[in-house]
């Protein structure tokens, strides 16, 4: 009777640790949706109207942003048609997740600059600049720069769930 116990304890204790195992193993194959950055804007485009903006190219993302597209698997650029607007959305998709704190520091030093630009001949410029999201998701740096920030956002970040 001791012998089947001993048995069922050593069978209990393994099965456990098996069981551990295969969870942890799950948990490394979850990581966060990664969508395409095509499908993003169009579900942008859904809540809010990107006709107040130009679709930008390589050599605008250079010039307005300083990024060069050599580490970015895929982006989109929406900028204001006029330098009296500061309408933005940016969607950059890195290769690296190594390159994302030099990119993150760009554009933050790019919109602080706008801002200072902007504060004092157009105050709600600068409150939509104020009011910007920057921010990381996956492998993916993300500006808005928006009246409808807050919706486009909300888009966004459903995108990535």
């Amino acid at each position: 009777m001791k012998m089947f116990n001993k048995i069922q304890k050593k069978i209990l204790i393994l099965s456990l640790f098996i069981s551990i195992s295969i969870v942890f193993q799950g948990c490394a194959f979850i990581r966060p949706k990664s969508p395409e950055i095509s499908e993003i804007i169009a579900d942008i485009q859904k809540v809010t109207d990107l006709s107040a903006m130009k679709k930008g190219n390589k050599t605008n993302l250079k010039k307005i942003y300083s990024i060069n597209t050599k580490g970015l698997d895929d982006f989109v650029l929406y900028a204001p048609k006029s330098n009296m607007e500061a309408n933005q959305i940016l969607i950059l998709k890195v290769k690296s997740e190594d390159d994302m704190d030099g990119l993150l520091e760009n554009l933050d030093n790019t919109i602080e600059n706008q801002s200072n630009s902007f504060k004092e001949y157009s105050p709600n410029q600068y409150e939509f600049l104020e009011n910007r999201t920057l921010k990381i998701k996956g492998n993916c740096l993300i500006l808005i720069v928006s009246k409808d920030e807050d919706e486009i956002t909300k888009v966004v970040n459903d995108s990535f769930k």
